[in-house]
């Protein structure tokens, strides 16, 4: 069976991300996860905005299962997110308590990041 990574993050839309940055950010993270779906994992990107609540949030959890959630760089890397990464991991613990939480800044340190508590399955 596949290791399960959920990667959650702020949508592109959130008035943190700059416009002229939308498209970028989206091809990264499309690249990120064709490169680690070649890698071998189940690699699921979900957005969650910070206004939403965390019930839906926690609904998908329950529904995706997963072994490990990626904290993206737009909540992990904003000191106005502290709060609202605070409650993504809060809503982790409860939901799936034995899940990794792991965090990154940048896109192309997620494969270490996962790495470090999954080796990959296809190396």
């Amino acid at each position: 069976m596949a290791i399960s990574i959920l990667h959650v993050g702020l949508p592109l839309e959130h008035p943190l991300i700059p416009v002229e940055d939308r498209a970028k950010i989206r091809a990264r993270l499309d690249a990120l996860q064709r490169r680690m779906r070649a890698a071998g994992y189940e690699y699921e990107i979900l957005c969650v905005a910070p206004d939403g609540g965390m019930e839906e949030f926690k609904a998908e959890l329950r529904a995706r299962g997963c072994d490990g959630v990626v904290l993206g760089g737009g909540v992990v890397g904003n000191p106005e997110m502290s709060y609202f990464m605070e409650q993504l991991v809060d809503a982790v613990h409860a939901v799936i308590p034995k899940a990794k939480i792991m965090f990154h800044s940048h896109a192309e340190e997620v494969s270490t990041t996962v790495g470090r508590w999954f080796p990959a399955p296809r190396s």
